[in-house]
């Protein structure tokens, strides 16, 4: 898919770790401003060494690949020949676990660190932590040891520590690993509020349910290729790529399907084209005791 306002840019890009474990094969797309993206696809397809060419963390091990971003002020950054630095402040990066991430004492101290190094205004500063803590369910926690947090409550701190940066693009891989409905639902209403403000989200997930419901787009990956690229309606749609990849569509897709509600991928969605359905478009009106008026 292309994208008229692009951020990030990837081109022909190839993967190599040591030991010759080929993980990207000429990798080509663009994700565009404002997307909601979930890149999905079994393990060792290439999805995180994928996400972690966005900022940075790898680069192109071919000559001819380039990842470039596209800043908000209008600048263009190939990640090839520039710092971390510049790089992190325009995509923000989440591990799937989060410990990898957090090393202060207090949660104020992590969600502070970030745009301090970005020369963030203090005088705001302490107003954005507050904003962010409230915003990832974490509100009144803002002196507390993140090693007395939860699992689910670790992984809201590190993503609202990338979500106060005010990034263009927040990537988070496995936001919902190890939790539960309730705790993936949070998560996933924080990326969909950071979304909201015309930011892009990235995020790398086996929960297709989670995926049908928030995504605007999805990239679906085997062996380091990009098989589909679409609407979650298009890409769980195609049965072949579904079955390479040993991806399960949603259940409420599944059922939608079999009995003739194609397009349908959330229970939402399948409770109304079932209602569109039965009911009919235009009704004669019926009064409260039984006449037709």
């Amino acid at each position: 898919m292309s994208h008229p306002d692009p951020v990030i840019e990837v081109v022909d890009v190839e993967h190599t770790y040591k030991g010759d474990t080929k993980a990207l094969a000429g990798v080509d797309l663009t994700i565009g401003r404002g997307e909601f993206v979930a890149i999905i696809g079994k393990n060792g397809s290439g999805k995180t060494t994928l996400a972690k060419h966005f900022n940075g963390l790898l680069r192109p091990t071919n000559s001819g690949g380039a990842v470039r971003l596209h800043t908000g002020e209008g600048k263009t950054i190939d990640t090839r020949g520039s710092r971390l630095h510049p790089l992190a402040a325009t995509v923000g990066y989440v591990f799937q676990n989060p410990d990898r991430q957090i090393f202060h004492d207090t949660c104020r101290e992590e969600l502070e660190y970030g745009p301090r190094n970005l020369g963030a205004d203090p005088a705001t500063l302490a107003h954005q932590v507050s904003e962010t803590l409230e915003l990832v369910g974490l509100e009144g926690r803002a002196e507390a040891n993140p090693i007395h947090l939860s699992r689910g409550e670790r992984q809201r701190l590190a993503i609202a520590s990338t979500l106060v940066m005010g990034c263009d693009v927040a990537v988070v891989d496995e936001p919902t690993t190890g939790q539960d409905r309730a705790e993936s639902r949070k998560i996933l209403d924080s990326l969909a509020h950071h979304h909201a403000q015309g930011r892009t989200v990235v995020i790398i997930s086996h929960d297709m349910a989670l995926v049908a419901e928030y995504a605007t787009r999805v990239i679906a990956m085997r062996r380091g290729h990009v098989l589909a690229d679409g609407t979650p309606a298009q890409v769980f749609s195609q049965r072949e790529v579904l079955q390479e990849t040993n991806i399960r569509p949603p259940q409420a897709a599944v059922l939608a399907a079999e009995i003739g509600l194609p397009g349908a991928l959330t229970v939402d969605q399948a409770v109304r084209s079932m209602r569109d359905a039965l009911l009919p478009t235009s009704r004669t009106p019926v009064s409260p005791i039984g006449e037709v008026e």
